[in-house]
């Protein structure tokens, strides 16, 4: 995060979607070092910057930070997917929820 930090300019925007927990693709990986929760934007944004005390250097604020059921392989246009997709969410990810999108601004 130090580096997506450095290389983005004054405003500039850091948008990311990643498996979070409780979707089981957070584990799959088996060099995944940590896990990302809900939470895990609060530790490089203001007010706290928890990251710090582990070395990250920035400051960002979060602009989004929500669960979202995410795919790369279906037209979510489509509303017969669309549906299809929340209603097989539903069974396996209680609620639907699969994936963590972030919107972050880095402040500078």
């Amino acid at each position: 995060m130090s580096e997506i930090y450095r290389v983005l300019k004054p405003s500039g925007l850091l948008l990311c979607v990643t498996p979070g927990y409780p979707n089981p693709a957070a584990f799959q990986d088996l060099t995944h070092v940590n896990f990302i929760t809900i939470e895990t934007a609060q530790y490089f944004c203001t007010p706290g910057i928890y990251a710090s005390i582990y070395g990250f250097k920035g400051n960002f604020s979060i602009k989004v930070n929500r669960f979202e059921v995410h795919t790369n392989y279906i037209d979510m246009s489509i509303p017969y997917w669309r549906k299809t997709l929340r209603r097989w969410h539903r069974k396996f990810f209680k609620g639907g929820l699969s994936h963590i999108v972030w919107e972050l601004e880095a402040l500078k």
